[in-house]
């Protein structure tokens, strides 16, 4: 390598090292503990996006994540530019939304099912003549997979005494889906009214939810081929510009400082179209129809406010 290359890696190394020192001393003072702040927008976006990848992705990321880091380094070490370097790490990163376009249908139609199950049993048992809130302690175990965590952890605020209607908006929040949050304004009707019809409103809205999900695998089924073409696309055109880029007699024009902002501009345009055409793909969940509850730093109560107007306002179901 030459002086500049090891230079940059002495740098590279030193930078490093200085930052495991600083994590290392962070970590061994205790931080005093923070007023709760609501998360912020950034990092929303960046769940949702976690969230719209196959399980199977989502689970190994921080793997991806840290093979980012390495081709990101590497590059920029070999061909000493930048922009190289970052270009490198950021398509590292996007592998798993390129070669899974639109891995959100999945996920929301198997969420559906789950949901119109879910409802079925809560059906069955409070009809044997149980409560809401004993039908739902009843169901923690045997609800289908998909929700059984969020389920069981309202069935654990319930038989703590957490307001009812509290825990059910945090359960709605869980998922911020405006189809669970139908089955959570049925409950919040029941909570305030404890009117009859529990049981048949809640199989009619079983019923519902499931020819929801057969709807959207329908449509699921049409998309496959934008998705497909969306895949192949991104593929070919990034081996394409990586072989440009990395060719020494058509991409020496990207090595000088112009040349280099040059391609920062194009990579960008480049991740923006990308983007575009992940998005022909997607599905997004149904529109929600509660207000997110309040964070405690707030002054509204459930019910209440902007938090609980629509609750009240969709609610009249029972």
């Amino acid at each position: 390598m030459s002086t500049d290359q090891w230079n940059l890696l002495a740098a590279v190394c030193g930078a490093l090292l200085v930052g495991g020192l600083l994590l290392a001393v962070r970590g061994a003072v205790p931080a005093p503990p923070a007023a709760q702040r609501p998360t912020s927008q950034w990092v929303m976006r960046w769940r949702q996006a976690r969230e719209s990848l196959p399980d199977a992705w989502a689970r190994r990321y921080r793997f991806v994540m840290a093979l980012a880091g390495l081709s990101a380094v590497g590059a920029w070490l070999y061909w000493a530019r930048p922009v190289h370097g970052l270009l490198a790490g950021v398509g590292v990163l996007g592998i798993p939304w390129i070669w899974n376009p639109a891995g959100t249908s999945q996920r929301q139609i198997v969420r559906l099912e789950a949901l119109a199950e879910w409802m079925q049993q809560l059906a069955g048992v409070h009809e044997s003549g149980g409560t809401l809130d004993s039908a739902i302690a009843a169901s923690a175990t045997r609800a289908p997979l998909t929700i059984r965590p969020q389920v069981q952890l309202l069935a654990a605020r319930l038989r703590v005494g957490c307001n009812p209607v509290v825990a059910y908006r945090q359960f709605a929040d869980a998922f911020a889906d405006g189809a669970v949050d139908n089955a959570v304004m049925l409950f919040l009707t029941h909570a305030q009214d404890h009117g009859p019809g529990l049981s048949r409103a809640l199989q009619s809205m079983a019923h519902l939810t499931e020819q929801e999900a057969i709807t959207l695998r329908t449509v699921d089924a049409k998309r496959s081929q934008v998705r497909t073409g969306t895949r192949w696309v991104s593929i070919i055109s990034l081996v394409i510009a990586a072989y440009i880029v990395t060719n020494p007699s058509w991409g020496g024009i990207y090595r000088t400082a112009q040349g280099q902002l040059v391609l920062l501009v194009l990579g960008l345009l480049f991740a923006a179209a990308l983007v575009g055409m992940r998005r022909l793909a997607l599905s997004r969940p149904a529109p929600r129809l509660l207000a997110p509850l309040a964070t405690p730093g707030t002054a509204h109560t459930p019910g209440r406010g902007p938090a609980g107007a629509t609750g009240r306002k969709k609610g009249a179901l029972l």
